[in-house]
């Protein structure tokens, strides 16, 4: 049997993937964290598989998107973990989870790991039958995640935190443009069948501001709380964060705005709110 191997498995777009393809017998899903998963700590020094080959290696690790983990440089580490397991294991098929963040200024930790990862596998390439790159623009699941993404982060300054007000970096004219988590993986594994290398940018056209965000969220809070959250922000420049129109682009086509609505519905609800 063919074994693909996926890192990561408890993380966003990890547990999206492992909870669609979780009933294939060939796939082996790792992480951390979580008991249906196979444990593994990529930050150990050594690392021992039961397999030294594999068909398809699905590269999901990363630390969490939190604001401690980039100024203390743990999320460089993601470089690092990529290194041990390109070293440790012959792999045919490399499908990388990069970022949009590739696009941002060279200082930003984010873009700058992932784009040191990107530039691994381009020289190891030759490793590889196929490696697939992907850099996902503002993935949205069905609930709350922990993490410091804006549309999870006000969630939880408003209706976990319970705060009156906060001060937020960006401006409320930022426009975003968000993708289901679930239709991305779809999206992955079906291209991770085609023997082809590529670069490719995923995400949604349809552009929502901030400050329709947070009137959405506004409204809820507002029911429960009987009065409005007062935001706050620190920049007074715009940014735009959308996928590149172009053909190699693969676009997620439904409304931001509905795709929000949905997973603040259902945040709400697993919160008894």
């Amino acid at each position: 049997m063919k074994y693909n191997i996926v890192f990561g498995s408890s993380g966003l777009v990890g547990s999206a993937f492992y909870n669609k393809f979780k009933k294939k017998k060939n796939f082996i899903f790792f992480s951390r964290s979580g008991i249906e998963f196979k444990k593994l700590d990529l930050e150990k020094k050594k690392l021992q598989f039961s397999f030294k080959e594999v068909d398809k290696c699905f590269f999901f690790a990363s630390p969490r998107i939190k604001k401690k983990n980039f100024t203390n440089k743990i999320f460089s580490n993601e470089y690092i973990w990529l290194k041990k397991i390109v070293r440790n294991i012959k792999i045919k098929k490399l499908i990388y989870l990069s970022s949009s963040s590739i696009y941002y200024k060279k200082n930003h930790i984010i873009g700058a790991t992932k784009s040191n990862c990107e530039k691994f596998i381009l020289k190891k390439k030759q490793l590889f039958k196929n490696f697939q790159i992907w850099r996902p623009f503002n993935l949205i699941g069905n609930k709350f995640v922990n993490s410091d993404h804006f549309h999870n982060h006000l969630f939880k300054v408003m209706f976990l935190d319970k705060k009156k007000s906060y001060y937020f970096s960006g401006n409320q004219q930022d426009q975003r443009g968000y993708s289901s988590v679930n239709h991305f993986v779809k999206i992955v594994y079906k291209n991770s069948n085609f023997s082809k290398n590529f670069i490719k940018d995923y995400g949604n056209k349809d552009l929502v501001k901030v400050s329709e965000i947070y009137d959405l969220y506004n409204k809820h809070y507002k029911r429960i709380n009987g009065k409005n959250f007062k935001i706050l922000f620190k920049s007074q420049r715009a940014n735009k964060n959308s996928v590149p129109l172009k053909k190699s682009s693969v676009y997620f086509n439904e409304k931001s705005l509905m795709l929000l609505r949905k997973y603040l519905r259902n945040s709400l609800y697993e919160k008894k709110m």
